[in-house]
């Protein structure tokens, strides 16, 4: 991840807004730009399919298990649908801690959250998972169900796994979590390739392959189908939300799961 003195600065990328332009936001220089033209197809798709299965699984948990909590880890700049968005249910919206440790993403969403109670982000490092949970305690009711959301996030981390369990150990039995991981096990040259580019910019960006990514929901337990790629997760349940996205591929490089963290 870039580091703060660095994130508003136009003639160096930020994984933040490299990852805002892959994903069709507006939130970005030209430098970002640039970096992500560098990106390979099967990337760029498998990226794109993962921020459509976490809406997805947001509207899943809000509408078939009651969730009305959530905490999105490295939210990364605004980009609408958001998880707020998918978790509105018949009027009642929910309730969402945004955290990440960029500060142009700090600055956009306290602009956009300022009149949104329910909505709040706080500026921390996502490894720092004391601070993580100090800002879940202040803002949300343990007592109630929550998912943690870490989507197009995990790949930035140099230990996602170490950070996960931490997480794992410290959140509540009932606990959901919505994960997306992506993996160089299929179609590897195009995200090696990627990855090597990104790397090139300062930008170090980590694949995991099926096993890692298995060991990090290991406490939890799978919804159906189960660890899959982001495309293969629940499609039938998309809705109005995502009306005109174009066909997704046959083949993606990610895995995507949803887990229930058993009492």
């Amino acid at each position: 991840m870039a580091d703060h003195d660095l994130a508003l600065r136009q003639d160096v990328p930020s994984s933040a807004r490299v990852v805002n332009k892959l994903l069709g936001g507006k939130d970005n220089y030209e430098i970002d730009g640039l970096v992500a033209a560098t990106a390979g197809r099967k990337f760029v798709a498998s990226l794109r399919e993962a921020r459509r299965f976490l809406l997805r699984a947001v509207k899943v948990l809000s509408t078939e298990h009651g969730v009305r909590q959530y905490v999105d880890l490295g939210c990364g700049l605004p980009l609408s649908p958001d998880v707020g968005d998918a978790a509105a249910h018949r009027g009642e919206t929910g309730r969402v801690l945004y955290l990440d440790h960029d500060i142009m993403v700090a600055a956009h969403a306290r602009a956009l959250l300022e009149h949104a109670p329910d909505r709040r982000f706080a500026l921390v490092d996502i490894t720092d998972t004391t601070a993580v949970f100090d800002y879940i305690g202040g803002f949300l009711d343990l007592g109630q169900s929550l998912a943690i959301c870490l989507s197009g996030t995990a790949e930035l981390l140099p230990d996602a796994p170490g950070v996960l369990a931490k997480l794992t150990t410290g959140l509540p039995p009932g606990t959901w979590i919505i994960l997306s991981h992506i993996t160089d096990d299929v179609l590897g040259e195009d995200i090696r390739g990627t990855a090597a580019q990104l790397e090139s910019h300062s930008i170090t960006y980590r694949p995991r392959d099926r096993t890692t990514v298995s060991n990090m929901l290991a406490p939890y337990r799978l919804l159906r189908p189960g660890l899959v790629a982001p495309h293969q997760w629940r499609p039938e349940n998309g809705n109005r939300v995502y009306r005109g996205l174009r066909p997704v591929e046959l083949e993606l490089s990610a895995y995507a799961a949803v887990g229930h963290l058993p009492g």
